[in-house]
């Protein structure tokens, strides 16, 4: 980032956090600080932080740059080329960690999947497909699958279990507990 872009920084963080004091001099003081960063990546983290708290500082900015930088590599895998010897996979390996890490991504690799069928592919598993999925096969996991039966509660299926105040239970009810013994 250039002198001007952290003017342009500066003025974005002010419009971003109204309240945060800014005087002549603080573009200078953020470009020492903020001068190995891409702009648009500052202005990003600006915005991250914005939306968590009131005021930006540059060290926030420096943190959340990274987080995203770091969080690009997400997913990332190096395609060597065939014939490739050592020296260039590491060459070409670093050179592509930079692009990403920097935000441009390598071209989606083409699909090579089977085009056959999926019911082809299963075919050989040694049981049908069913057609259609019906409900009643779903079968009971734990007690939070059925709703209480416990008059004083009687919490969906799906929902814990509360007191008669309304609290919150740490367990299930033993009638909720026993229903789904029974269920299984």
């Amino acid at each position: 980032m250039n002198p001007a872009e952290t003017v342009i920084l500066a003025r974005y963080v002010r419009a971003l956090c109204p309240q945060q004091r800014f005087d002549e001099y603080t573009p200078d003081a953020w470009y020492d600080l903020l001068r190995d960063y891409e702009l648009q990546d500052c202005k990003d983290a600006a915005v991250e932080i914005a939306r968590r708290q009131p005021w930006i500082a540059p060290a926030e900015i420096i943190a959340e740059v990274k987080r995203a930088r770091t969080g690009r590599l997400d997913y990332f895998q190096y395609e060597p080329t065939p014939g490739e010897t050592g020296a260039q996979f590491t060459h070409n390996l670093r050179a592509q960690i930079a692009d990403v890490i920097d935000g441009h991504r390598p071209p989606a690799l083409p699909y090579v999947g089977s085009p056959r069928p999926v019911l082809e592919l299963t075919a050989g598993v040694g049981h049908d497909v069913p057609e259609t999925w019906e409900t009643s096969t779903t079968r009971v996991r734990s007690a939070l699958d059925i709703s209480c039966p416990n008059p004083a509660c009687q919490a969906a299926a799906h929902k814990p279990c509360k007191t008669p105040s309304g609290k919150r239970l740490a367990g299930y009810h033993g009638s909720r507990t026993d229903a789904a013994k029974a269920a299984a």
